[in-house]
């Protein structure tokens, strides 16, 4: 048991590390129902998260700037199939440029979806509502 946890250790340390600007990070990663986003701007002077799990409120989830030009927040998320974007400056909503699948949004745009299973977070290229 302890290996696993060395080598889940290891494998985060490796990718965080390896992350370079010119390197594609995707914009989510679950582990235990607990899911991480990210955002890459370096212009950006603020950045929200919105989707379907807090009503596309466009300010009740800002982001932390970590780096100079990368923007996180972790929140917490049951199973589920959820829909996102990113509000930039208060007023500029963004499709996530690296989700890991899309959905229409219903405007004649798209949204980022994120699927929970289990608590880890499963792959799908194209999502239907």
């Amino acid at each position: 048991m302890r290996r696993i946890h060395i080598a889940s250790y290891l494998l985060l340390f490796l990718f965080v590390s390896g992350c370079t600007h010119e390197q594609i990070i995707p914009n989510t990663l679950v582990r235990h129902n607990t899911c991480v986003f990210t955002y890459q701007s370096n212009r950006a002077k603020t950045v929200n998260l919105v989707g379907s799990f807090n009503n596309w409120d466009p300010v009740n989830l800002p982001m932390r700037r970590t780096e100079e030009k990368t923007w996180v927040i972790s929140i917490a998320l049951p199973d589920g199939v959820y829909y996102y974007q990113f509000v930039i400056d208060g007023k500029t909503w963004v499709v996530p440029p690296h989700a890991d699948a899309y959905a229409e949004d219903g405007f004649g745009g798209k949204n980022g979806v994120v699927i929970i299973i289990n608590g880890f977070k499963k792959d799908h290229k194209n999502v239907t509502k």
